[in-house]
């Protein structure tokens, strides 16, 4: 039996890692591998979670959306977010789930140990990453986010969204041409995949931040962006990706097994990732 990680393209991936570890320590025989595909083979990857031959599958770029019409139902995040990661089967259904924001969420509570409670949050992107975590973090009693996107539409149409689940929350925009970052914000979040190759920097004004502000990028490799360099530089909190990428796979591993991964496992997954 085995479980992939599906996408295109996939040879970055650090899925495998993760998932044949804690496969190995809970004695399962089953693979879990990377499998680079095109949009024309997800139908027959779900026919063979059908035919018994494959347990499930994680979903990455550019196939979240994609992959939705195949699915028997998907769970209500996944509708709010319109991508779904993780495809399971439950009863004799094939469900999809989105664990990015709950990997997100549990990251800022174990890696960074932050206190959610009227916290101010500044999203640099408007994609389905920034869409994803904003939403579960929406969950929990935040002041105020601010979105900041180079395609102002995109930005636009995800504040309207986020509105629909914002009772308490206020949701502004901030134009992309002013990179200064003002110091009332407790969270900056780098929700877009430039800095992934190292000639690229973002290039936001840190100077206004205050030294307990908490710099976060989903990116995982490079384990240090220019991004995150630049933040260690004026002596901000700054936090890679690993942890949410380890934690968001251990909700997609609890989908699969109906089993928590440990907290002692979840750290050894990351020393290893850390390392390679």
């Amino acid at each position: 039996m085995k479980l992939f990680v599906l996408g295109n393209p996939i040879k970055h991936s650090k899925s495998p890692i993760i998932h044949n570890l804690w496969l190995k320590k809970i004695n399962k025989k089953i693979i879990y591998e990377k499998k680079l595909l095109s949009e024309k083979q997800l139908g027959p990857m779900i026919n063979m979670i059908r035919k018994g031959e494959c347990l499930g599958f994680n979903v990455t770029l550019p196939f979240k959306t994609k992959i939705l019409k195949f699915l028997d139902y998907y769970e209500e995040n996944v509708k709010q977010i319109g991508a779904a990661n993780t495809v399971y089967v439950k009863g004799n259904k094939i469900m999809g789930a989105n664990t990015d924001g709950k990997g997100f969420v549990s990251s800022l509570r174990h890696e960074v140990k932050m206190n959610l409670n009227n916290i101010k949050v500044f999203a640099i992107g408007a994609g389905g990453a920034s869409r994803g975590i904003l939403l579960e973090l929406l969950k929990h009693p935040i002041k105020e986010i601010c979105i900041c996107n180079r395609n102002v539409m995109n930005a636009k149409k995800l504040k309207k969204n986020l509105s629909l689940y914002s009772l308490n929350c206020k949701i502004t925009l901030q134009k992309w041409q002013r990179k200064k970052i003002l110091r009332k914000y407790d969270l900056v979040i780098n929700t877009t995949s430039f800095g992934m190759n190292l000639r690229e920097n973002l290039n936001f004004n840190f100077c206004a931040l205050r030294k307990r502000t908490v710099v976060y990028d989903l990116i995982y490799n490079p384990i240090e962006t220019n991004f995150l360099k630049k933040a260690k530089k004026s002596n901000l909190r700054s936090y890679n990706g690993v942890g949410m990428l380890v934690r968001q796979a251990a909700e997609s591993f609890a989908l699969w097994f109906n089993k928590r991964i440990s907290e002692k496992d979840i750290n050894e997954v990351k020393r290893i990732i850390l390392k390679k």
